[in-house]
């Protein structure tokens, strides 16, 4: 599991690490823990729509993540990843990393990125 950060303001999202997924109550505190520490406003989770952006079976898992999240009192919005993976290889090719290098916290920057485009990338 990838997390990334962004600014609401620049519009900018940096990757911030891998996780390993450990199931969603596990997720959903750890994330928890990493937002409180960077005082985040929204977490924003990726849902795994097809390229209609229809629902497909992984979907219920991110929806059961951001619902675990709101029980603890995070404030959430769910983001279509559909390509975001494809575009953080691209990425992890263009760094240099191994063309097996994980790449879970790039695809989050990816999602963040288009997260925020969608909310215009700017606020002020």
């Amino acid at each position: 599991m990838g997390l990334a950060i962004g600014d609401d303001i620049s519009g900018v999202a940096s990757p911030l690490r891998i996780v390993p997924y450990a199931g969603v109550a596990a997720a959903a505190e750890l994330i928890r823990t990493v937002a409180e520490e960077l005082a985040a406003e929204l977490v924003v989770v990726g849902l795994p729509t097809d390229a209609d952006g229809r629902r497909t079976p992984a979907c219920a898992r991110s929806e059961a993540l951001a619902a675990s999240l709101i029980r603890l009192g995070m404030p959430v919005e769910l983001q279509s990843e559909f390509l975001t993976t494809n575009e953080a290889r691209r990425r992890a090719r263009a760094l240099g990393l191994a063309a097996r290098a994980p790449v879970d916290h790039l695809a989050a920057q990816v999602l963040l990125e288009e997260f925020l485009a969608a909310r215009g990338g700017t606020r002020g």
